[in-house]
């Protein structure tokens, strides 16, 4: 077929130089656009900003908040400021005091000794020796101090009744303070009526045991016989 006979192919694009584009933009418009909105917005940096002023300040007022806190609930920052069985300062120069605490003594007693003598000091019968109205928890200090720090193995009579037991150690792992606040409780608990026990005195028992183990309540009552009534 002749070419000057052939129809134009309705389907092909028109040549030449393009129109303008679909949204109304041409090539050249969209990039003078584009370089327009490039310089108007800020462009990423390396490296670090400033901080600004007001959290600088506020981070400060905390640090200034926080030392103040400390300086005032810190107990001059000594590592007794919070222990419940420390001695008690009796003023802020003076010396150092202990004060027994049967308070204290009977939460101490309750975690180590009412298991076998029970929180009613009654203990089991046939097992576990009462200490309430017991003769070997009045008197002498020394025999209570003794029979905490090193416990007793062997047969012992209290109240007319014998007991053939064995009484761990369980002041072995307390401070002198602690022992001397069970003593002053047990001494003092279920109708017993004896003194309190200072924590001096508890220092002395434990440096006259020595590294010795459990007593035989037989060769404890030689060094502090029982009183009589």
């Amino acid at each position: 077929m002749n070419d000057r006979n052939r129809h134009p192919d309705r389907n092909r694009p028109p040549q030449g130089n393009p129109g303008p584009a679909a949204d109304g933009f041409s090539d050249g418009r969209l990039v003078e656009v584009h370089s327009q909105l490039a310089r108007e917005k800020e462009e990423p940096r390396e490296g670090f900003s400033l901080t600004p002023i007001f959290i600088v300040f506020l981070f400060c007022g905390f640090g200034f908040w926080g030392g103040l806190y400390l300086t005032r609930n810190s107990g001059d920052f000594a590592s007794t400021a919070f222990d419940v069985n420390a001695p008690k300062v009796t003023a802020a120069t003076g010396p150092v005091e202990f004060e027994p605490d049967a308070a204290k003594g009977e939460k101490l007693f309750v975690a180590n000794c009412a298991a076998c003598h029970q929180a009613s000091g009654l203990g089991v019968p046939g097992a576990f020796p009462p200490l309430a109205k017991s003769a070997w928890v009045a008197g002498a200090e020394e025999r209570l101090i003794k029979a905490i720090l090193v416990g007793l193995a062997g047969e012992i009579e209290v109240n007319g009744v014998k007991y053939n037991g064995n009484m761990p150690n369980v002041g072995a792992a307390l401070k002198d303070a602690q022992v001397a606040h069970i003593a002053t409780y047990v001494r003092q608990a279920w109708g017993n009526t004896a003194g309190p026990v200072m924590d001096t005195k508890v220092a002395e028992a434990r440096k006259a045991i020595g590294t010795r183990g459990q007593y035989a309540p037989a060769d404890l009552l030689k060094e502090h016989p029982l009183e009589a009534k």
